[in-house]
């Protein structure tokens, strides 16, 4: 039996080599793979909808990066008045460095 690992790179390469050397057979296939938006007319009108959110459903780390590293750089912070949601303890914990309230 082999363990597929979907996860986007570079984190399911890493995670299927430690995998292998551990003597669980393994490969990496990612269906999808996490980059910056190139394009600021969509960002514009997601950002509304991310200040205007009663609820924020958070599912990966990558997501968390990408959406500080916008909001950084048009000076803008994490709203505070919507109930965030993180799926995975790792997930929760790398949000908590950015958001700080309690969720």
């Amino acid at each position: 039996m082999k363990i597929l690992v979907m996860r986007p790179s570079p984190e399911g390469e890493k995670l299927a080599k430690i995998l292998n050397y551990i003597g669980i057979s393994s490969w990496h296939f990612s269906l999808f793979n996490f980059l910056p938006s190139t394009s600021p007319i969509s960002l514009s009108k997601k950002i509304y909808e991310l200040y205007t959110s009663d609820v924020i459903l958070i599912f990966s780390k990558k997501s968390i990066y990408y959406t500080n590293l916008y909001l950084i750089n048009n000076n803008l912070n994490w709203p505070i008045s919507p109930d965030y949601y993180a799926i995975g303890k790792g997930t929760a914990l790398f949000l908590k460095k950015y958001i700080k309230k309690k969720f």
